[in-house]
């Protein structure tokens, strides 16, 4: 299981300190929860294309060059993650762990990190057509990712992409026919940027027990908390006090407008 931070800033901002020192900072989850298959951090700077830090080592162990990206990483939109590879393939470790397949992953302005297990990866790919040749690594959240913007260029809309998600891998799953598991997906909880705008995507077939540092929340109910000029979205809270929950099928869009900071959580249930 991944941990996931993001933030959208109405003038450019840090969260290093979400990153490194809150008392449940992502260093801290990655310490508490095991993630040690990576790191990555991105950012929108100048331009419309992120600027991506990654490691293959566990943050815990790579300390002062996630501190270094931690620091330099300052923009409007930020997204972090630290790995728990997941494996449905059944591949040996020297095959899941390397930089290609640390998140974010990236592409032109966009770009991704990803909590769960895509269970049919190799199926999944096989409908992407010219993006499955994007494909780097054996990240099943990569190929995830593509599917993303696949649907994102033939719907023409990052909501309503993310409504068809769950749908097309149901879909792709009942057609292949897949034995090797009940369903295609554990989780499709996501942070995602466009550049000019952040989206967090709460979605999970079960839940496994309570969040890791402070034991209030279910583990993949996401979260959120702003003020007025700036709004951090994780996978769990990373300072006590007042955090909404991101519900199940709820998607989050945050914005920044003309230095007000809006946004709005859409539920995919009703």
């Amino acid at each position: 299981m991944c941990r996931l931070l993001g933030a959208v800033f109405t003038e450019t901002g840090s969260i290093e300190h979400h990153l490194l020192n809150s008392e449940c900072s992502l260093f801290t989850q990655a310490f508490k929860g095991g993630q040690s298959d990576g790191w990555g951090i991105g950012f929108y700077c100048e331009g419309s294309n992120p600027i991506v830090f990654k490691s293959d080592k566990p943050v815990y162990e790579d300390r002062e060059e996630f501190e270094k990206a931690a620091k330099a990483a300052k923009g409007r939109i930020i997204v972090a993650h630290v790995r728990k590879a997941s494996n449905p393939r059944g591949l040996t470790r020297e095959m899941l762990i390397s930089l290609e397949n640390s998140q974010p992953f990236n592409y032109s302005k966009y770009v991704l990190v990803h909590n769960g297990t895509i269970n049919i990866p190799d199926e999944v790919s096989r409908r992407l057509g010219p993006y499955a040749s994007l494909i780097k690594g054996r990240n099943d959240s990569e190929v995830y990712f593509y599917l993303l913007l696949s649907l994102i260029e033939k719907e023409g809309d990052v909501v309503t992409a993310f409504r068809k998600v769950e749908q097309t891998l149901m879909e792709i799953f009942a057609e292949e026919k897949v034995s090797r598991f009940e369903k295609p997906f554990t989780s499709l909880n996501t942070i995602f940027s466009d550049g000019s705008r952040l989206y967090a995507f709460a979605r999970y077939l079960y839940n496994p027990g309570p969040s890791m540092c402070y034991g209030d929340t279910p583990v993949y109910e996401m979260c959120f908390k702003h003020n007025t000029d700036h709004l951090v979205v994780a996978s769990e809270k990373t300072v006590r006090g007042l955090w909404v929950p991101l519900k199940n099928n709820n998607l989050l869009v945050c914005w920044a407008d003309e230095g007000e900071l809006r946004y709005r959580v859409l539920d995919f249930n009703v």
